[in-house]
């Protein structure tokens, strides 16, 4: 799961499941907790959304020599979003709109919530970073150099032209694939899916909170923080199994309702809050050496509350 903010920076990953330590955590850290950062010297934000119907994020900055717009996706495999656990690739294109630029684009992973950056090395044409438990490597049409334990590059491109860059991890199945038409192919499944709904923002919010491969809900995208008690919003909490299948359900999707159902069926009576595959949850525990007070794991008792339910952000 990525999220991206205004500035077109990468300030969330977490591969290959949502439940695990980040790869870059700047959400929660902006200084040591890394990110995918465009370079585009005094620039100013000027839209950012969703492009219609989909999960593809774009953001449009526009700067003294011209705009670019950059266009971010978490690939769906063409084998389909069940496997979209290990999806392998986050792409990120930018296009030139209008003029002249010089853009450039940093990349710094951090893995565990800040604490450990990749070691980078070169094989052959291939740039590898290894961290602990997962290995990534990183594709860009702007050359990197090393900065430090951070890579970094920077091209000049007119209107018209696009620079694109990718980190894939776990995928080998999708080597080779040309990248641009990989997110198109994204947008498109989304398109079909969401026209059961009449693409109603509601039902692509909901199938995004899905761990597809076993059909269990996530509360939130992100671990949680604040005043007063905090719960890892990435589990499975078991009051809104039912509501998110009542939801899809009510939205025409009665094939995400169902896989719900069947995962409540085999997650049993364990308590409220269970992992990804309705298993005993991992114990709740500090992340430390963060600026945030950010928890993990599953609190003690049922902690309900804690979160807003995820049928309610539904409005």
């Amino acid at each position: 799961m990525g999220l991206v903010d205004e500035n077109a920076c990468l300030r969330w990953l977490v591969a290959p499941r949502i439940d695990q330590p980040t790869i870059i955590s700047g959400l929660i850290d902006p200084e040591r907790g890394g990110g995918v950062d465009l370079v585009f010297p005094d620039s100013t934000p000027v839209a950012h959304r969703h492009r219609e119907g989909t999960l593809v994020v774009e953001t449009d900055l526009e700067g003294p020599g011209g705009v670019v717009r950059v266009i971010d996706a978490l690939a769906i495999p063409a084998r389909g979003p069940v496997q979209a656990a290990r999806p392998g690739l986050f792409i990120r294109q930018v296009l030139v709109l209008e003029g002249t630029v010089e853009i450039g684009l940093v990349t710094r992973l951090r893995y565990a919530y800040g604490r450990n950056p990749p070691r980078w090395r070169n094989e052959g044409r291939r740039i590898i970073g290894y961290g602990p438990g997962l290995t990534i490597e990183l594709q860009s049409e702007i050359p990197p150099r090393p900065y430090g334990v951070d890579l970094g590059g920077t091209a000049t491109a007119v209107a018209g032209e696009r620079r694109v860059m990718a980190l894939r991890w776990q995928d080998p199945q999708n080597k080779g694939t040309d990248l641009r038409q990989t997110v198109e192919e994204t947008a498109a499944f989304w398109r079909v899916w969401g026209a059961t709904s009449d693409h109603d923002p509601r039902a692509v919010m909901l199938k995004g909170m899905m761990y597809h491969p076993t059909g269990a809900m996530v509360r939130s995208v992100t671990t949680s923080y604040g005043d007063g008690p905090a719960a890892d919003g990435r589990l499975a909490w078991m009051e809104d199994q039912p509501r998110a299948a009542a939801a899809f359900r009510d939205l025409g999707y009665s094939g995400e309702a169902d896989y719900i159902e069947q995962w409540i069926a085999r997650a049993g009576d364990g308590g409220p809050i269970r992992d990804l595959s309705g298993g005993e949850p991992p114990a709740e525990a500090t992340v430390q050496d963060v600026t945030a007070d950010i928890m993990v794991g599953a609190p003690p008792g049922d902690a309900r509350g804690n979160i807003p339910y995820l049928p309610d952000l539904l409005g």
